[in-house]
């Protein structure tokens, strides 16, 4: 006979933990031998600290791809990558058939932001080359990192006014970072320095979408349990 959901009675799969029809999590009952107290003894299918890895990374990816591309490629909400690790958490969840918690989701919403950061490096950088080459637009990128430079003087320029530095070593340190920023060698740094931000941002909030989707679908089951 095959095995029914305690809640709807629906027919499940041999090891499911979760009803895929109701979602109601399913307890195993130990029966106590003969003479032993009547209580019986309740555990719960599954370890919420062990990660299945294969159903992690195919979460992960599933979600990654979508959300590396389009951080890359346009700017993206860090309110998005939250969202993005509490929804690979649901699926991941609903492939593993398992117990999740928070402390397993961030280590699954880890996955999610390394591959989403690593795929977001790769579409920006394919980025600037189609803005500058194929579209022509090298004249704007220019003119940003000109807008950028001149900041840069501005800062320090009041900066040397309130430390007392003489006029011609500030226009000496002036010089020396405009023509850094103007370079090719200020320009690629600038570009490095947007993808490490850019992949800290993706890693840190991927990683606590993914804790904070581990963690209700903890709450749920538990919810689930006491119902």
């Amino acid at each position: 006979m095959e095995p029914q959901c305690h809640r709807c009675s629906n027919a499940l799969q041999e090891g499911e933990v979760f009803c895929p029809h109701c979602g109601a999590p399913q307890f195993v009952v130990e029966a106590a031998e003969p003479g032993a107290p009547a209580q019986p003894a309740m555990r719960f299918q599954g370890d919420g600290h062990r990660v299945q890895w294969r159903a992690a990374i195919l979460s992960a990816l599933i979600m990654a791809v979508p959300l590396g591309l389009f951080s890359g490629l346009f700017a993206t909400s860090l309110v998005i990558v939250l969202g993005t690790g509490v929804l690979t958490m649901w699926l991941y969840q609903r492939r593993a058939a398992a117990w999740v918690d928070g402390r397993l989701g961030w280590r699954v919403g880890s996955i999610l932001g390394a591959a989403a950061a690593l795929l977001a490096c790769g579409s920006y950088a394919v980025r600037m080359v189609i803005e500058r080459y194929l579209m022509h637009g090298g004249a704007a990128i220019d003119s940003a990192y000109l807008a950028y430079a001149h900041q840069l003087i501005d800062i320090w320029n009041k900066a040397s006014a309130q430390q007392g530095t003489s006029p011609a070593e500030a226009a000496h340190m002036v010089k020396i970072m405009a023509g850094f920023v103007l370079s090719p060698d200020g320009h690629a740094a600038m570009q490095l320095m947007t993808a490490v931000t850019m992949s800290a941002g993706i890693l840190l909030f991927a990683a606590l979408g993914g804790a904070l989707g581990g963690w209700w679908q903890s709450t749920r089951a538990r919810t689930q349990r006491s119902l």
